[in-house]
């Protein structure tokens, strides 16, 4: 009884000098205290191993803290989520910071980020790999052959290849928010050149609603949520898909484009018969039990466990939480092809646990090993980007989105919001970055322009014992 009670004071101590050590230290983050296999402590479930039990060093590990410091010491970010997984086994799980620079808030391990383009391959892919897993679509279909407004058009060839290696000649983005706009109240807007094409205003012009498409308050005809108090006519969406199929077509060579995934979601809810959101939920989220990962979160949980993004939208008048930054998703309602999903790190890191287990998680099999195989291996002939996924660009240092030791084999996606996931199936790694870097207002992406996430990444590398 007595060494019991030592014991406890032991563990007490331990606590108390992490956390006056400024390690944001708490019950989740006993990655390096315990040295035998594993040690469950967290409020989320997440089972934490020792790195040493699979080959991995934990003081190189420890790197990552300071790392996250810097950005966290110049407001590149007010707080983050890092997770590092190996051999199926979480080794690291530190949430840092705060939900704004003037919030008292704290971020937790269950707190959930805006995933911006991280979406695309955490849900949007996924339906797509999950009805060719069924036999419902193939790569070489025409998108065309399920969405009847590009019959016709000089868009009515591209195939579903096309998108997914962002091959289609499609612009990077489109405001769909200016059909909602009076024209004569219409902001200028600019194209950002970063990971996300998104739409920014230049000038302080009031946006002018038009009547017969907003509302401020639901109802059978109003069913497109954008935020608080903010709802669009069914009809804006008809709109918007006109507004793609209106738009110029330029060489089929590699631009990313949001537009490429918009229409990806289009053709998963023709061929499911069901809004993406329920189909993901139905084939994998609910069934994997993944309760912190969905698109228009504020469904299902409280505000205060999802992080802001901005403080001030100059479309939708006030602080973001709880709805999709991107402007394009927003004025879709919420459940695009391009952004919309919410999620914590731990719920995004079992997704790709998933794919890396060729397609099984938990004893249940989600998607056939060909098919994870497929997706995951077939790379582009221009060799920038895999089937829906991101991949490392070693050639081009500036413009190459993994660190350096990133075997080509990698693939994942990163998010404007500052966020990313990469899979590395050579050394059975996972590697989760969730942040708001976009709060309080876009600006400069210190984010990127300090490589965080990369140097993050090169860390875990380094720990992995030769």
């Amino acid at each position: 009884m007595r060494i019991q009670k030592i014991s406890i004071l032991v563990l007490l101590f331990f606590i108390f000098v992490c956390n006056r050590a400024g390690n944001n230290f708490s019950n989740n983050d006993f990655v390096n205290v315990v040295s035998g296999d594993s040690i469950s402590l967290s409020t989320d479930s997440t089972v934490l191993y020792s790195p040493e039990s699979v080959g991995m060093n934990s003081s190189t590990l420890l790197r990552i803290d300071s790392i996250v410091y810097d950005g966290l010491n110049v407001s590149a970010f007010p707080g983050c989520i890092v997770l590092v997984m190996k051999d199926n086994k979480t080794v690291y799980n530190k949430s840092f910071g705060y939900y704004s620079y003037e919030s008292k808030q704290k971020v937790q391990p269950t707190t959930m980020y805006d995933l911006a383009s991280l979406s695309k391959t955490t849900g949007t892919l996924l339906a797509i790999m999950k009805l060719y897993d069924q036999g419902k679509l193939k790569l070489t279909d025409k998108a065309s052959v399920y969405l009847a407004f590009l019959k016709g058009t000089d868009k009515e060839n591209i195939t579903i290849t096309d998108l997914l290696f962002h091959e289609t000649g499609l612009p990077a983005g489109l405001p769909f928010q200016n059909l909602a706009i009076e024209a004569k109240s219409t902001p200028s807007f600019m194209t950002t050149t970063n990971e996300n094409p998104h739409y920014v205003t230049l000038n302080s012009t009031t946006s002018k609603y038009k009547e017969d498409l907003v509302s401020n308050v639901p109802s059978p005809e109003f069913t497109l949520q954008v935020s608080d108090s903010f709802y669009l006519h069914y009809r804006f969406h008809e709109a918007a898909m006109q507004m793609i199929a209106n738009a110029r077509v330029g060489n089929k060579t590699y631009l990313y484009s949001c537009i490429n995934f918009i229409i990806l979601k289009e053709i998963a809810e023709t061929i499911s018969g069901m809004p993406m959101d329920l189909f993901l939920d139905k084939e994998f989220f609910l069934t994997m039990k993944l309760r912190n990962i969905a698109y228009l979160p504020l469904r299902k949980h409280k505000i205060d466990e999802i992080a802001p993004t901005l403080k001030k939208d100059y479309l939708r008048k006030g602080v973001i939480q709880g709805y999709v930054h991107d402007p394009s998703a927003a004025f879709l309602g919420g459940v695009s092809g391009n952004a919309g999903l919410f999620s914590t790190a731990a719920d995004v890191a079992a997704v790709y646990q998933m794919l890396l287990n060729n397609g099984e998680y938990e004893g249940m099999s989600y998607l056939c090993a060909e098919t994870c195989e497929l997706f995951t291996t077939t790379v582009s002939a221009s060799g920038r980007r895999g089937l829906g996924f991101d991949k490392p660009v070693p050639s081009k240092p500036n413009n190459n989105p993994c660190c350096n030791s990133a075997p080509q084999a990698v693939y994942g996606h990163t998010g404007y919001t500052g966020t990313c996931c990469w899979v590395d199936p050579v050394n059975k790694l996972i590697y989760v970055f969730l942040s708001n870097r976009t709060y309080p207002a876009d600006g400069p992406n210190k984010l990127a322009a300090m490589s965080i996430r990369p140097k993050i990444q090169e860390v875990i590398y380094q720990s992995i014992k030769k």
